[in-house]
């Protein structure tokens, strides 16, 4: 079974969805982890380190690409 592993961070759970369609739209399964608890109040997202955007650990570097590419992280 393959790792999952964090490629992207964001406060709010809409930064996140569209770096994900971005992701998906070139065929990566994602997964969102700590949306809800970010959604029931801000102050926990930053507990938490913000929502997190995970691909599998073998597309991981393809996907960084692509949100480099897609200007939601610097390189």
């Amino acid at each position: 079974m393959e790792s999952w592993v964090v490629v992207y961070t964001a406060m709010f759970p809409q930064n996140v969805y569209m770096a994900q369609s971005l992701l998906e739209a070139d065929g990566i399964d994602t997964f969102v982890k700590d949306e809800l608890t970010a959604q029931v109040h801000n102050f926990f997202s930053t507990a938490i380190g913000g929502v997190k955007l995970m691909v599998h650990e073998s597309v991981a570097e393809r996907a960084v690409e692509l949100l480099v590419a897609g200007g939601y992280i610097e390189s």
